[in-house]
């Protein structure tokens, strides 16, 4: 995968050549390096670092949308005429670092995580392919808020999805959650049974999650700032 045309690159250029920008890259995504670290590694000043990842995380993007791994984004979700059995549901956070401003602390304090995180949801088959990949959201945003916000367009597929999203089946008749323990009640074997079986489908869902998790960009607090930023490389890490 070319990143750069040669032959408008001059041969002293900082990291020259194709290859040279796609290890730069996607080493910074694995490694989650320190700027200054990273230039040490490719004898460049920690500026320089700063300006090929501004510069390269578009082009990588593009490239991998060309190459047609990205998944679907945005605010709508319209399954794509592929075999599968069921679909699966699910939000994921990251860490970031936390923000200086008051306000924006409380934004994205996760009081399910106890950090300052951002979220995505993710739409996945049986198989823990990544179909779709919501924008992301501030830690504080209720995984159903997020759901609320994004067109689904659905075959007639059955969704397994958690409690976190329950009031869901209201306007997405196909979507199954687990059960939920009655106050004071316990479920009764069937009900415990059914939701082992939905657990049990789920777990591809968070497979799909550890896959993006592998770049410790994604796996680790991400010191990137802006919010541009964090999103590209999350779908990123998703595409790859």
């Amino acid at each position: 995968m070319r990143l750069f045309p040669l032959e408008e690159e001059s041969s002293l250029s900082s990291l020259y050549g194709s290859k040279s920008k796609l290890d730069f890259i996607l080493m910074y995504l694995k490694e989650n390096p320190n700027q200054y670290y990273h230039g040490e590694m490719f004898d460049m000043s920690q500026s320089k670092v700063s300006e090929w990842v501004s510069y390269l995380l578009p082009v990588l993007e593009a490239s991998l949308a060309k190459m047609k791994v990205m998944p679907q984004s945005g605010y709508c979700y319209r399954q794509r005429d592929k075999e599968v059995d069921y679909l699966l549901v699910d939000v994921t956070e990251r860490q970031v670092v936390r923000d200086v401003d008051p306000d924006n602390q409380k934004e994205f304090y996760s009081g399910k995580k106890k950090l300052h995180t951002m979220k995505n949801l993710a739409i996945t088959d049986q198989d823990g392919y990544i179909e779709f990949i919501s924008e992301s959201y501030m830690g504080s945003v209720h995984d159903k808020v997020i759901w609320d916000q994004i067109e689904i367009k659905m075959k007639d597929h059955n969704l397994l999805a958690d409690l976190g999203f329950a009031g869901i089946e209201k306007n997405c008749p196909n979507a199954i959650l687990p059960f939920k323990k009655p106050h004071n009640k316990e479920l009764t074997q069937l009900q415990k049974q059914v939701n082992k079986a939905i657990g049990s489908a789920r777990i591809r869902v968070e497979h799909a999650f550890s896959g993006v998790k592998r770049l410790k960009i994604i796996r680790n607090k991400i010191r990137l700032k802006t919010y541009q930023v964090r999103d590209r490389v999350f779908k990123i890490a998703a595409a790859l």
